[in-house]
């Protein structure tokens, strides 16, 4: 079931209902004022993107064994 947020109109309350149908969304009144005077908004996002790994600590670009070849 999708979660809508919601936006009231009249007391600028913001808030979550869980919808079971389409049709349902289209009946949410707001929970502080019982306005039925809301609008859906954007919701943000719930997912974080993975950062680039650091480099590694001994500074070199290919990691830490030496430009020699191998020991």
């Amino acid at each position: 079931m999708p979660i809508y947020e919601f936006q009231c109109n009249d007391c600028n309350a913001v808030f979550e209902t869980l919808s079971t149908s389409a049709s349902a969304v289209m009946t949410t009144v707001c929970p502080e004022c019982r306005s039925a005077n809301v609008k859906k908004i954007m919701s943000g996002g719930s997912f974080k993107l993975k950062q680039n790994p650091s480099p590694p600590a001994c500074g070199l670009s290919s990691g830490c064994a030496s430009r020699r070849g191998f020991s």
